[in-house]
């Protein structure tokens, strides 16, 4: 068993050394200063339409807090809109704009480069395995989760 947590150890400080190479090299080939979670914003309410400052938080896994800088940061470089919700005047949404729409289309195209770059050489086999191994992960880390609510 000692053997099995050295191992988990130092499996763990692998995968903290490479994602965080993967995101040092994301923000180098992305420039302007874009972040990941900047990114991340933008492709999420693409995805997913106008979504609520908190709701927003907790898909991406950031505080509120950090979500009103955030959003500060893209409205001003006319990325994202605030709207009031019609049914509650309270209630705002952030959304994407088009100029959002573009440049993720933009921002969208140069990260399959730079994924396509970190994954270059790896047989598909490896891929597939690698991609059911954080399925799992992610259903682990979410069961979790859910036993401490």
């Amino acid at each position: 068993m000692p053997e099995i947590s050295s191992q988990l150890l130092e499996l763990s400080t692998m995968f903290r050394s490479l994602v965080k190479k993967m995101t040092n090299e994301w923000k180098r080939r992305m420039g302007d200063g874009f972040s990941m979670t900047q990114f991340r914003t933008l492709y999420v309410l693409n995805s997913r339409g106008p979504q609520k400052a908190a709701d927003l938080a907790e898909i991406l896994c950031v505080t509120s807090g950090a979500i009103t800088g955030l959003a500060d940061k893209l409205i001003l470089k006319q990325l994202l809109e605030r709207q009031r919700s019609e049914d509650d005047r309270r209630v705002v949404y952030l959304s994407i704009t088009e100029q959002g729409k573009e440049m993720l289309d933009g921002l969208l195209e140069k990260q399959k480069e730079t994924i396509s770059l970190f994954f270059e050489g790896l047989p598909k086999e490896d891929i597939d395995h690698l991609k059911r191994i954080f399925e799992l992960m992610l259903i682990r880390v979410d069961q979790l989760e859910q036993e401490k609510d």
